[in-house]
C-alpha cells in the first residue's frame, strides 16, 4: 500500500499525472524524502512518519491515565514487552518499535510493573542489557519487568554455569536493583524524554527528524538555498 501511495506522488511530483516513467524524476526518491537541512526535497516519508506516530501511541500507552484506551490495554498485556492477551500484525509492529521507544525514554520507577528490567534506561544513563553484555548474553528472561527482577532475585534467568565475567556483572546487577526495594511502590513509573512536550505527549516532528537524520550530514548549502 505504502509503495503504491508513494507511485502516485511521484508521479504527481514529476509530471503531474498518475503516472511517469523514471527518466522524467529528476531526483532520487530516498534523497527526495529527505529533510531540506540534509540537502533532500523536504517531502515527507511516509513509513518514517508512521513509525513516529507508532512510537506516539506506545508512549500513551505508557502514561495510564492518558485515556481509557490505554488503561484498558493495560490490564491486558505487560508494557514491559507489550506482551499479554492482544494478538494480531499490529502489536507485532508495536512491539518492534518498542526498542526504539525504549532508546528515546528513561523511568522513573513506581511500581516498577511497566518498565523493562533489561532494555529500559532506569538506572544511570545506560539499560542493563547494555551495560552488562556479558550477562544478558546468558539471560533466559529477557522480557522481564523491574518489578519481578527485584522480587525473585533474579532465580532461574540464566543458563546453568556463567563465565567469571558474566557472574562479575550479576553481583553489579544485583547491587543496582537492591538500591530500588525502599522505591514506593503505590505509585505509576512515569517516563521522560527529550522530545516530551507535556501532558503525556512526544513531539513527533522531532523523533521523525532525529530518524531522518541518521547517518547523514548537513548539508552546507541548505541554508543559501
Amino acid at each position: 500500500m505504502l509503495h503504491q501511495i508513494d507511485k502516485l506522488r511521484r508521479a504527481f511530483l514529476w509530471a503531474g499525472e498518475q503516472n511517469t516513467i523514471s527518466s522524467k524524476c529528476l531526483v532520487a526518491w530516498g534523497n527526495g524524502c529527505t529533510i531540506k537541512d540534509l540537502g533532500g526535497l523536504g517531502i515527507k516519508d511516509l513509513g518514517t512518519r508512521n513509525i513516529c506516530l507508532l512510537i506516539k501511541l506506545i508512549h500513551r500507552l505508557h502514561c495510564a491515565n492518558s485515556s481509557a484506551w490505554a488503561i484498558w490495554i493495560r490490564q491486558r498485556t505487560n508494557l514491559a514487552c507489550l506482551k499479554g492477551e492482544l494478538r494480531g500484525h499490529h502489536w507485532e509492529v508495536l512491539r518492534s518499535l518498542l526498542p526504539l521507544y525504549q532508546a528515546i525514554t528513561t523511568v522513573t520507577l513506581g511500581n516498577r510493573k511497566s518498565t523493562s528490567f533489561w532494555n529500559d534506561v532506569w538506572f544511570g544513563d545506560d539499560a542493563i542489557a547494555d551495560r552488562f553484555p556479558a550477562l544478558y548474553s546468558y539471560c533466559t528472561q529477557k522480557d522481564v519487568s523491574v518489578s519481578y527482577a527485584v522480587n525473585s532475585n533474579l532465580q532461574n534467568a540464566f543458563v546453568n554455569k556463567l563465565t567469571t565475567q558474566a557472574a562479575v556483572e550479576l553481583g553489579q546487577v544485583q547491587l543496582s536493583y537492591n538500591k530500588q526495594r525502599s522505591i514506593d511502590v503505590d505509585s505509576e513509573d512515569t517516563r521522560q524524554s527529550p522530545f516530551s512536550c507535556g501532558h503525556g505527549k512526544l513531539d513527533t516532528s522531532a523523533i521523525y527528524k532525529l530518524l531522518k537524520a541518521r547517518g547523514r550530514l548537513s548539508d552546507w548549502a541548505s541554508e543559501f538555498i
